[in-house]
């Protein structure tokens, strides 16, 4: 029989009437508070640690909580392959640190575990996370608008070719939105029927990720929007495929807009078009050098196929390939550079091992958010979405390793998997209640 309030220790009872709340307000607060990375980046540590003492406190019960196996299995297809990659790490304290911070994703996932949210909580989070993206949105709009964003913060004009919107989250703006995405498409789902209003959310979004000038985000929005049309349709609520299809029309239409308005993303596009048939520098400029950045990962990849060159090790084994190259420039080589293409980048720092551990990865990650969509659970379906889409193999902005990736990978799978584990261990102890 289930355990009655007063008999759950005053920790668990605590995490119960966080669960009884009508909105998970911590979770919004998380979300709202990731486009301050240094905070997120603060919280995981805290979480990590806390959870560290909790284990040493409780010996080891805190960390038997139901998904903890399971998010521990995933942090493990990365880990295990940076802990093997360390005897030929050409950074070895960067390597150390990467793999810390994965441990540390871990033990801060045992918290987020328990801080999932309910099926009955997620309607009204879901809204506030779509009101989340909107003022992100039109934060960007205004930055584009003014020169200045709501914060204060002024364009970025580093890009020869043109400056980029960042809004208030820095140069990862269009990225994330593009990953947070899932969120106002499972609020359509839930809510826009009865506010047909959200609706117009979606080429607003749109127009904020095409004004990052951010080709990969734009990509990455509508591989989302075909992503959670096809969640949509299979399993939860609707077979009227027109529906997803209006989703997909109204994103190309707002990601266009901005094009047609604004001539240095029409003037990209355009050089990315003729960059298919110019010379080779041409392309090279086209596509931001990213063709000599694949060239020499794939170079180091081919000399350290076993166990790579170490988590974050990239970086500087690149520097001599490119110093040799006679297309990317000079003036770029003082920066530090990752691969910039999601699977080649775990190829190249930990070979073909990291590869196999990735592939499992997704495997487990998509199998999982194909069950929780069957089975109706909206908020483990859709934080596996954005886990999914900020770990997508073909990344080619953000680093598979890097702090903006895994302060949201992380405690996204951590929630969708208690809240996954939760929903089913309910179910369960429901039909062996029932007559």
């Amino acid at each position: 029989m289930p355990t009655s309030p007063r008999e759950l220790p005053l920790l668990d009872q605590w995490f119960q009437r966080c669960r009884d709340m009508h909105t998970a307000w911590w979770i919004v607060a998380w979300v709202a508070l990731y486009g301050v990375l240094s905070t997120t980046q603060f919280l995981i540590w805290l979480a990590a640690v806390g959870s560290l003492v909790m284990l040493v406190m409780t010996r080891g019960s805190w960390g038997q909580q139901s998904g903890a196996g399971a998010l521990w299995l995933l942090v493990l297809c990365f880990l295990t392959p940076g802990l093997l990659s360390l005897p030929g790490a050409v950074d070895l304290d960067r390597a150390l640190s990467t793999a810390a911070r994965f441990a540390a994703y871990g033990l801060a996932g045992l918290l987020f575990l328990r801080l999932s949210p309910s099926e009955s909580q997620w309607p009204n989070t879901v809204l506030w996370m779509t009101g989340l993206l909107v003022l992100w949105s039109v934060d960007g709009i205004f930055q584009e608008w003014r020169g200045v964003s709501l914060s204060g913060y002024p364009l970025f004009t580093g890009l020869p070719e043109g400056h980029k919107v960042t809004g208030s989250m820095g140069l990862d703006f269009g990225p994330n939105l593009a990953m947070l995405s899932p969120f106002l498409f499972e609020t359509l789902r839930l809510h826009g029927r009865r506010l047909p209003v959200l609706w117009l959310a979606v080429p607003l979004l749109a127009v904020a990720v095409s004004l990052s000038a951010s080709r990969y985000s734009a990509l990455l929005l509508l591989m989302s929007a075909m992503l959670c049309g096809a969640l949509w349709v299979r399993g939860r609520s609707s077979n009227h495929y027109w529906t997803p299809v209006f989703v997909v029309v109204l994103s190309i239409g707002g990601l266009l807009l901005p094009i047609l308005l604004v001539p240095h993303l029409a003037e990209r596009l355009l050089l990315l078009g003729g960059s298919l048939s110019a010379s080779e520098a041409e392309a090279n400029a086209a596509l931001a050098f990213r063709p000599e950045l694949w060239k020499a990962s794939w170079a180091l990849f081919t000399e350290n196929w076993i166990n790579g060159v170490g988590l974050r090790g990239a970086s500087g084994a690149m520097y001599s390939i490119l110093a040799a190259s006679d297309f990317f420039p000079d003036a770029m080589l003082s920066r530090t550079w990752h691969p910039h293409l999601g699977i080649l980048e775990i190829a190249t720092d930990t070979g073909l091992l990291g590869v196999l551990g990735y592939l499992l990865f997704l495997i487990m990650v998509v199998r999982w958010m194909l069950v929780a969509n069957t089975a109706g659970q909206g908020g483990a379906t859709t934080f596996l979405c954005i886990a999914l889409l900020a770990m997508f193999p073909l990344s080619s902005a953000l680093s598979m390793y890097s702090f903006p990736s895994g302060s949201i990978t992380w405690p996204a799978l951590a929630l969708a998997l208690g809240a996954h584990f939760n929903e089913t261990r309910q179910a369960s102890d429901w039909r062996v209640m029932s007559p």
